[in-house]
């Protein structure tokens, strides 16, 4: 709905800096179009003012499109796509800079901040439940020089309320959804302000409680018996799945609080201390596999994922008079706990490595090294036991993998600003100490014991030794420890009464440690992490680089209400250090991949600040784009046939490396405009051309795994949304006003992975078609109180945001698919007292 304006800045607010109290979202009318104030660039503006692409959504904006987390509202934000998998596991991209198509080692190319700390992660990004959120800034392209590391091609702002002076206020808000394919939903949660101390002190509490219902079922079904490559074991297909059988399986279960405390000591001084807390837990993940049903999945254990973290951070600001001080600490703390269904996957290796033959009669190509002796048969030998988990050779076994992590970051940062007639200038230093650990339990059985497993007996045949604490094939560990620190810098020069002229700059020095142990089976440290004693000694593998980041804009203001501008900005995402055995192919450091942002906008409102129009080219160039892949050194150094001369002793394992180049071109459209008191529209459109410019050979086959021109994975070519919001009069049970509201959104086919198109036809890239979502909502507001009735995807859309991927997927015909949630009805009240 349109908004009116609810909050004044505080005298020191205006002096300082708007970024850590509440910033108006107002309109000068009822019916005119909304204004956001941001703070993008850490001073107050209106988006509209910054020379630069960035979408602002306001508390109301949010609350319309009834978001209740990033996968919500950006539907609405063409320049940013969300690849859900769960609540607290997505894949968050800008302007369609991604490469991986969902890996789980290679950093972001897109951070994401609440308020001043990043929770930016390795891997999937959490969950933030959208929950007295004043407003989520989308700067799009690359945001190095303020926002640094990970903002490589643009960063996600949520930005919360915070305490207000002297008022009390409470509110309520709970809703309920339902759907025919499966379980309800609910959100709760409650909001206080208490004033403490009168112009002093003033304290903010939230807390909520939610379950987004499960919809996908795990249909009743036995292990695989056929594969689309052979080298089926006889006795596959003999156990099923009734144990874990059911409906509803992936349900999310979400509860948490934030707690802020603000003192504004005197006119010059103030200081924010808040804490975060949130829960998230999850069932299965949300894909399905068509071949099986509707919204049906075949799996052979309770998936789930267990995904909690907590923040703290203080924020002291200062008036110095010549310049405001800004000191910004953080504390981010994350714990993920997933364990899910690897059977198919093993059953896959089982059926390659898991054969017995008589002497001299196996295939050819896995080489003398490769024969082992039955443990159970001298007479036979097999290539390789340790995939053998049931408690015969050819038995049929369930198996699943379980990966702990932990995140942690340390943040301080410190800026000065001042805003004058002529110059405006901002200089900051930045600290950060991270660490990013995680297990993995991988090849655990779960319908024998692996005592009993034929796995077992081969690695004590193999080793000569006995091992009665293991539970797994293979278990490994990793921790990556970041020490980063960083100068800053940006000043604005107002050449004219309508010129302004930006340079900016960051300068970055970043050290990383990676250890990596790998122990087969468990409780048996492979010989490397051995010292000469036989105590275990992990290596450390280092590495350290410095890079310094520029940006130039130039603003053209044609009038009071129309501005262009260029942009020349660059963006970076740090190297790093690769976990390292043997001798691989890849190299054990990577550099830093850089993008170069060309860019050129138009922004404009008009029909009297009733309407707004904007729009933004860029041309982006990715130089030594990082690429996570398998490196091709899985043989033995000792015997082992290598494809390529040297390269052994790392079997399957996933690094990262600079591979090649690519460019990113496209226009960005926004509009929206009130069209009467009553009536508003608006809508918005991204196309992209997103393609690699340098051909790859990943594994030194001479084949060519990637073309020039191929496609970038995720990546939809257009993006687009658009909604009409009709709001009348009405006196109803208390009620003054009445609206209606339409949303769509659409996105066009991507590919799930980076390939050349058919080149694997065991796991071949696969297309994931074009959807639209629409949602619908009726409701009446009151003074104090709003009821709505929703529908949330009309046309029960069955939305593929990707593929899974792998050999073991194809090679038994699966094609799962993560998707949205299906039809819902519900409704929704929220109460306020107090001020």
């Amino acid at each position: 709905m349109l908004q009116e304006k609810k909050f004044a800045l505080t005298p020191l607010a205006a002096a300082v800096s708007a970024a850590f109290v509440p910033t108006p979202s107002f309109a000068a009318d009822s019916s005119m179009l909304e204004e956001v104030v941001v703070t993008a660039r850490k001073r107050a503006e209106s988006a509209q003012d910054i020379p630069a692409s960035v979408q602002a959504l306001s508390e109301g904006m949010l609350k319309d499109m009834g978001a209740r987390g990033i996968a919500d509202y950006a539907r609405f934000v063409p320049a940013v796509n969300v690849v859900s998998y769960a609540n607290g596991s997505s894949t968050i991209v800008f302007r369609g800079a991604t490469i991986e198509g969902g890996g789980y080692i290679a950093q972001s190319t897109s951070s994401v901040y609440l308020d001043e700390i990043s929770v930016t992660s390795t891997g999937s990004q959490p969950s933030i439940r959208m929950v007295d959120i004043e407003r989520v800034e989308a700067l799009a392209g690359p945001q190095g020089t303020i926002y640094g590391s990970d903002a490589q091609a643009g960063t996600m702002r949520i930005i919360t309320n915070k305490p207000v002076m002297n008022t009390f206020t409470a509110d309520i808000d709970v809703g309920f959804r339902g759907n025919k394919e499966g379980e309800g939903s609910y959100d709760s949660s409650v909001v206080f302000n208490f004033p403490l101390v009168d112009d002093k002190l003033a304290l903010r509490i939230v807390g909520f409680s939610a379950k987004d219902g499960g919809y996908i079922d795990n249909v009743l079904a036995n292990t695989p018996s056929t594969s689309l490559v052979g080298n089926q074991l006889a006795g596959f297909g003999s156990l099923d799945n009734s144990e874990y059988a059911g409906k509803d399986k992936n349900d999310s279960e979400i509860s948490g609080w934030r707690a802020a405390l603000r003192w504004e000591i005197n006119d010059n001084w103030a200081m924010t201390l808040s804490a975060v807390h949130q829960e998230t837990n999850n069932g299965f993940f949300n894909d399905y596999d068509p071949s099986v049903g509707d919204l049906e999945t075949v799996k052979f254990y309770d998936d789930h994922q267990d995904d909690e973290y907590d923040m703290y951070s203080l924020t002291i600001e200062a008036d110095l008079g010549f310049a405001q001080l800004v000191s910004a600490t953080s504390y981010y703390d994350r714990d993920i706990e997933r364990i899910f269904d690897n059977t198919v996957y093993m059953h896959y290796w089982s059926s390659i490595y898991c054969q017995t033959y008589a002497v001299g009669s196996g295939p050819g190509y896995y080489g003398g090294a490769y024969y082992f002796k039955d443990p159970n048969n001298p007479d036979l030998y097999m290539v390789w036991g340790a995939y053998c988990h049931a408690p015969t050779v050819d038995g049929d076994y369930l198996s699943a993998y379980d990966s702990p992590g932990q995140q942690d970051r340390f943040t301080q940062e410190i800026r000065l600003s001042s805003q004058g007639e002529t110059l405006d200038w901002l200089v900051g230093l930045y600290y950060e100490d991270s660490n990013n650990s995680w297990q993995a339990d991988f090849g655990l059985p779960t319908s024998n014991s692996y005592q009993d497993s034929v796995s077992l007996q081969f690695w004590e045949w193999y080793f000569s030794d006995t091992f009665p604490q293991a539970i797994e094939t293979w278990y490994s560990q990793s921790s990556t420890d970041w020490e980063q620190k960083a100068i800053f810098g940006e000043a604005t020069w107002h050449a004219t009464e309508n010129l302004d002229i930006t340079v900016g700059g960051r300068y970055f020095d970043r050290e990383n440690n990676n250890q990596y142990y790998v122990a087969k089976p468990n409780g048996n440290p492979q010989p490397e992490y051995l010292d000469a004693n036989g105590n275990l000694s992990i290596p450390d593998h280092e590495g350290d680089e410095t890079e310094f980041v520029p940006k130039i804009s130039v603003a053209y203001r044609i009038s009071e209400d129309v501005m262009v501008y260029g942009l020349w900005t660059e963006g970076f995402r740090p190297g790093g250090t690769n976990r390292t055995r043997g001798e691989p192919f890849y190299a054990t450091n990577y550099d830093a991949d850089k993008i170069t942002n060309w860019e050129g906008g138009f922004k404009s409102k008009f029909a009297g600040g009733n309407a707004r129009a904007n729009l933004t080219a860029f041309y982006m160039d990715w130089e030594d784009y990082q690429l996570e892949l398998v490196d091709p050194s899985r043989l033995p150094c000792e015997g082992g046939e290598a494809k390529i001369a040297g390269v052994c002793g790392q079997p399957w394992q996933a690094v990262v490396a600079n591979a090649g180049d690519a460019h990113i071109m496209g226009l960005t459209f926004e509009f929206d405009m009130v069209l009467s008191e009553n009536l508003s529209v608006g809508m918005n459109a991204q196309w992209l051309e997103a393609e690699t410019d340098s051909t790859l050979d990943l594994n030194g086959d001479g084949i060519l795994d990637v073309q020039k021109g191929n496609e970038l994975p995720i990546v939809p070519e257009l993006k687009s949304s658009a909604w009409a919001t009709y709001v009348w009069p009405v006196n109803f049970v208390g009620a003054t006003d009445a609206y209606a509201r339409l949303q769509w959104s659409y996105q066009s086919e991507s590919n799930n992975i980076l390939a050349n198109k058919d080149y694997e036809p065991a796991n071949p890239q696969i297309e994931n078609d074009s959807y639209s979502i629409g949602d619908f909502s009726v409701g009446l507001e009151a003074n104090t109180w709003e009821l709505s009735l929703f529908v949330n995807n009309i046309t029960d859309e069955r939305a593929e945001y990707t593929h899974l991927t792998g050999t073991m997927i194809a090679a038994y015909g699966a094609r799962s698919r993560y998707t949205n949630r299906p039809r819902e009805a519900g409704i929704r009240f929220t109460k306020h007292f107090g001020d």
